[in-house]
């Protein structure tokens, strides 16, 4: 059991000497044993008017005493007896000790706890600074809801409602908190701070911008300084986009170029509305351009979408690939948008720059000329096929042969024999960047 003091002055024998500073002693106890030692005091955090001790000896505990002394007035105001408490963790000997109901004590406020133990070898303790007490009410959130977990572009106000209790240290009932501030939290900072009314209810409004959670907190006032910080779990608040997308009018198809040739490049961003696809002004966002093969691209340019929401450039590929562009916007109800355009394939230039066809003494024909890459780039294999026509217009080809750089062009040559007379020529097939290249024509008779 515990004892209240309802009168300040009629301080006992026992608490009088505690109030003297008595250092920890063995009042009674052998010379040998150990005298337990006190570990702390305080409140069980989430049952705040239970007191716990922790203490531990040599031998089990056989008595306790808890002295409930006022922080602010240093009077006693209550001792616990050994029987008020319940071992609640640990052994007797070493253990966590709780008193089995909370202390029902005159006012709320801080205590400093003093205790005594005793244990099985009569070995005695006093702690004249154990521990203390936080004898408070504990703010309780009920039933808070917000009255959206989504919201968009138009709809960004959540209302917020809920209730707030306390929970009474020395019943544990919960009581509503009337005309008591309550703080409406967005992304953890204070947005909105509203009142509770008569039954603890409160409601308010906040303006979300983000994806983040809303939560209610009541904390620290100095109107009510006995009830302590509590929060509500938190809502998530979602965001539901609005949908954007580009389209490209040029190049609205696949196209084919020339290593040089320069490209113009329009597309629009058009956002959803209830109404259908608008275009969608002062977005920003850039355009690359990216090659089919490697990850290769090239940056051509940057912009913000007009009332007509296109954007155009001109950009000059250096090989095969495609156009993207992309837009991000800053305000998070704005879903990005990208897309590429259909693909431009770049050919560069291959032409022959000589080619001559001879009869040779023996009777065949020689062939040989030069092969000229002009755009900078050259195949890493050159072949050239030889082919021969009686009429100039059907050829066949009759052997094929590898050009190779001679310092003056890529070379080749070929000796034909058996060769009727008719028309020769020489002809590169396109190949991957490479356009098509055929020599000029050469007849040669008997």
């Amino acid at each position: 059991m515990f004892r209240t003091r309802a009168a300040w002055a009629a301080i006992g024998t026992t608490a009088a000497l505690l109030l003297t500073g008595v250092p920890a002693a063995h009042a009674a106890g052998t010379a040998e044993g150990q005298a337990p030692d006190v570990r702390w005091a305080s409140s069980v955090s989430s049952d705040l008017g239970t007191l716990q001790v922790a203490v531990s000896s040599d031998s089990a505990l056989t008595d306790i005493r808890a002295h409930i002394v006022s922080a602010a007035t240093q009077q006693e105001v209550a001792v616990v007896e050994y029987d008020a408490f319940t071992l609640a963790s640990g052994t007797a000997a070493d253990g966590v000790w709780h008193t089995k109901q909370p202390l029902d004590l005159p006012a709320l406020g801080s205590y400093d706890v003093r205790v005594e133990a005793t244990d099985a070898d009569g070995d005695r303790t006093v702690d004249n600074s154990a521990g203390s007490l936080a004898y408070y009410v504990a703010a309780v959130f009920e039933d808070v809801r917000p009255d959206r977990t989504e919201i968009d572009t138009d709809h960004r106000e959540v209302r917020v409602d809920g209730t707030l209790k306390g929970r009474w240290p020395g019943t544990r009932e919960l009581k509503p908190l009337a005309d008591h501030r309550v703080d409406l939290d967005v992304d953890y900072w204070t947005e909105n701070t509203v009142r509770t009314d008569a039954e603890g209810h409160f409601s308010g409004t906040v303006t979300v911008n983000d994806a983040v959670p809303v939560q209610a907190v009541y904390r620290h006032d100095s109107a009510n300084p006995y009830v302590l910080y509590g929060e509500s779990a938190s809502t998530p608040i979602g965001i539901r986009q609005v949908a954007t997308r580009w389209t490209f009018q040029s190049p609205a198809q696949a196209r084919t170029i020339d290593y040089g040739q320069q490209v113009t490049v329009t597309a629009t961003l058009e956002r959803e509305t209830p109404q259908g696809w608008v275009p969608f002004e002062g977005q920003s966002g850039g355009v690359l351009y990216e090659a089919s093969e490697g990850t290769h691209w090239a940056s051509v340019g940057y912009f913000t979408t007009g009332a007509d929401g296109k954007a155009t450039f001109t950009h000059t590929p250096s090989e095969t690939g495609t156009f993207r562009v992309a837009s991000h916007s800053d305000d998070p109800f704005i879903a990005p948008a990208s897309e590429n355009s259909p693909q431009i394939t770049v050919l560069r230039a291959s032409a022959f720059t000589s080619f001559s066809a001879t009869r040779a003494q023996e009777g065949g024909v020689h062939v040989e000329g030069t092969l000229d890459f002009p755009d900078g780039w050259t195949p890493g294999d050159i072949p050239v096929h030889i082919q021969h026509s009686r009429d100039g217009k059907h050829w066949t080809t009759l052997t094929t042969t590898q050009a190779n750089w001679s310092g003056e062009g890529h070379a080749f040559s070929a000796d034909l024999t058996e060769v009727r007379r008719g028309y020769f020529r020489a002809r590169f097939e396109a190949t991957g960047p490479f356009r098509e290249a055929v020599s000029e024509v050469v007849r040669v008779g008997r």
